[in-house]
């Protein structure tokens, strides 16, 4: 029982931390793509799968099923994020104690639960959250396998951790050279022969059940072409799976107090066992730098790949919160949620996930004319009438060749600009919503048309314009 309720605790506190407000932020861009893709029927996502999102595939089967049993809501979606989130700090708790204290544990699996970024991506639904909790079951398994009791065992749940990890999102997989780097470090080990073999078996054994996830990825690594080489903004973003620059500076003070503690106490081998390190410190930095080394000549780095890295952040910071003791360990834990507390009630705004999407919706709702058109002038935006049933969805996209599903796409094909403009011939009143612009645009689509901006609205970092025509 003793050894059941810190991981028990930590699944309670992170589960009350994710669900609360979970409905309030708006669906965003991309989690409209989610609702277009489980909005379809089972065979149509299938062939939808065989052209784009390959890599996505697992959770959008997933959550074509969940959306069956609970429907399209925020929570419906958001909910199997806020669990895998919940699992993770589980894996936090279980891998902390094992190499260094219950205490540790406990303390890691509370501090993931207070980090913003852990809270942004369990109201999320994304596959990003799910990816995070195959990652810290891959580590805790990793951890097993170096004990002496039933390698072997070990090896087939450490396998199987790894081909979720690469269905969650195949840049997970970053996480096999970070435990290169573990095994190499743990020289002590005993057994390490046999330990080498059954962890190259399992790595391969995975690898050669997501051959056919390679090769999807490799035909569609396309749609990633949006991305640029990341620069020194982004290398400082990292940053961000801790939290801001006042959170990250207190978390570094924090483990230096609990690292002088110890030291003072000449307790370092035990409150800071060479295992936790080498654990911990690749899998932090490896994948990050080897994902923006990689985009340096094939972009493909934006900070929700590398989520996955978020639990090894809370074991270190975990780690010294436990070495300075218990009192102040709670201290510490206070102080890290205090100042988590301005970002997680950011996150959850209406525009906490950048995008408000649902109050674009409210405002078509409310001011639309019987004959309305829509004109989506940006790459995917069409993808925002998935997101909510009343507004934009409603509206006839004059732009629109085939549907998403006809086209076996994600938001559907553009009909040619001829076809385009005889459609804008029998409309009075069009609808146009851009994003990420300084000001509306007006679209191109409409250019020599005698149709007049008549009203604009500022919406997070959106804009919706209407257009009259008035000859």
């Amino acid at each position: 029982m003793l050894a059941f309720w810190p991981p028990a605790c930590t699944v309670l506190v992170t589960l009350a931390v994710t669900l609360w407000k979970i409905q309030a932020p708006s669906f965003w861009r991309d989690e409209g793509a989610t609702q277009s893709a489980t909005q379809r029927s089972f065979p149509e996502l299938i062939a939808m799968l065989g052209h784009v999102d390959a890599v996505h595939g697992a959770y959008y089967v997933l959550m074509w099923l969940e959306v069956r049993l609970a429907g399209h809501s925020e929570l419906a979606l958001r909910l199997p994020s806020a669990l895998a989130m919940a699992t993770a700090a589980a894996l936090i708790t279980v891998t902390g104690r094992r190499l260094v204290s219950r205490r540790a544990g406990l303390a890691a699996g509370l501090t993931f639960a207070a980090l913003p970024a852990v809270s942004w991506f369990a109201q999320d639904a994304r596959p990003f959250a799910m990816e995070t909790a195959a990652g810290a079951a891959a580590s805790y398994f990793l951890v097993r396998l170096a004990g002496d009791d039933g390698r072997r065992r070990w090896a087939y749940w450490y396998a199987a951790s790894l081909v979720a990890l690469g269905l969650a999102n195949v840049f997970g997989l970053l996480l096999i050279p970070a435990h290169a780097a573990t095994l190499a470090v743990w020289r002590g080990q005993r057994h390490r022969q046999a330990l080498a073999r059954w962890w190259l078996i399992a790595v391969a054994a995975a690898c050669v059940a997501l051959l056919p996830l390679f090769a999807a990825a490799g035909a569609q690594r396309a749609q990633v072409g949006w991305l640029r080489p990341p620069g020194v903004a982004a290398a400082l973003a990292t940053g961000r799976l801790v939290g801001a620059a006042g959170l990250l500076l207190a978390a570094a003070v924090l483990m230096g107090t609990g690292l002088a503690y110890s030291t003072l106490g000449r307790r370092l081998a035990a409150d800071w066992p060479v295992r936790l390190p080498a654990l911990c410190l690749p899998w932090l930095a490896g994948p990050p730098l080897i994902l923006f080394v990689m985009s340096q000549f094939q972009p493909a780095y934006t900070f929700r790949y590398i989520v996955f890295c978020v639990p090894a952040a809370a074991l270190l910071i975990g780690t010294g919160l436990a070495a300075a003791g218990r009192v102040n360990a709670v201290a510490g834990l206070t102080l890290i949620a205090l100042l988590a507390l301005p970002f997680q009630l950011g996150e959850r705004g209406p525009a906490g996930h950048t995008d408000n999407i649902r109050r674009l919706d409210q405002i078509v709702a409310h001011y639309e004319h019987p004959g309305d058109a829509v004109l989506y002038p940006q790459a995917g935006s069409r993808s925002w009438a998935a997101a909510y049933p009343l507004g934009l969805a409603r509206l006839r996209d004059v732009m629109l060749g085939e549907s998403a599903a006809r086209s076996d796409t994600i938001a559907g094909t553009d009909a040619p600009a001829q076809v385009v403009r005889s459609r804008l011939a029998g409309v009075t009143r069009v609808w146009v919503p851009e994003s990420n612009v300084p000001a509306p645009v007006r679209p191109a689509e409409l250019r020599g048309l005698p149709f007049q901006l008549v009203r604009e609205w500022r919406v997070s970092v959106s804009w919706l314009s209407l257009y009259e025509y008035r000859p």
